[in-house]
């Protein structure tokens, strides 16, 4: 895998729940819904937290 300094976390960051769920609603195979939902439901968790002032 090539490093081109930047990591799968800063990846996901660009990411935005709707993005996500467009990803979701284009997957081919259940196993890809399963990680795009996954995905999605981490954002939620950080938006949440931000609201609740964690």
């Amino acid at each position: 895998m090539e490093n081109k300094n930047e990591n799968l976390y800063d990846i996901f960051q660009k990411y935005s729940y709707s993005q996500l769920q467009k990803l979701f609603k284009e997957a081919k195979t259940k196993d890809e819904q399963d990680f795009y939902m996954a995905l999605s439901n981490i954002v939620l968790q950080k938006q949440q937290s931000k609201v609740i002032g964690k």
